[in-house]
């Protein structure tokens, strides 16, 4: 590379390349014959370099933004009412899981005829529901009366543990 700029006669200021440095490390100015300081040392240009390419180049792997995307899609998902449930499939009893839910006859057979509805609270500490069977820490779950089939794309809201038979 060198070569070529002396061949081609460019220079840098009134000089030619080779003439001023034996080899160029760095972010040299034009006139500096000692290495630069710690300003500009070759850690420096590598965390330069390293911000850069996560900036411009590599996908944004922030955790904040990517739970911000994910509730924006939750926003796009349809929803319904609790009380509308409740309306056609009658009042839901709590089920508590005491044992594996694989090894629980009485759950699976509620959950293979769509009676199960998963209750989590939200980020903003309000409870939501889903229908099927989410296995998640802190999460209810009800059996209702009736199968829940035609609601199974629906996230569930309002949900009011009032209407909710013990």
């Amino acid at each position: 590379m060198f070569a070529l700029y002396q061949a081609k006669g460019i220079g840098v200021a009134r000089g030619h390349l080779l003439e001023k440095f034996a080899f160029r490390q760095g972010l040299w100015i034009e006139d500096l014959r000692i290495p630069p300081g710690q300003e500009c040392s070759n850690g420096s240009l590598i965390l330069l370099a390293v911000v850069l390419w996560r900036t411009f180049v590599t996908r944004d792997t922030n955790p904040w933004r990517a739970k911000r995307s994910s509730a924006v899609k939750l926003l796009k998902t349809k929803t319904i009412r609790f009380s509308q449930i409740v309306e056609k499939c009658g009042a839901p009893n709590v089920h508590v899981l005491w044992q594996k839910p694989a090894t629980d006859r009485y759950f699976q057979s509620r959950l293979k005829n769509n009676r199960v509805m998963t209750v989590q609270k939200s980020e903003s500490g309000t409870d939501f529901g889903i229908i099927g069977f989410k296995e998640r820490k802190g999460a209810r779950y009800l059996v209702f009366p009736k199968s829940l089939k035609q609601f199974a794309d629906n996230r569930v809201i309002g949900i009011d543990w009032a209407r909710v038979r013990e």
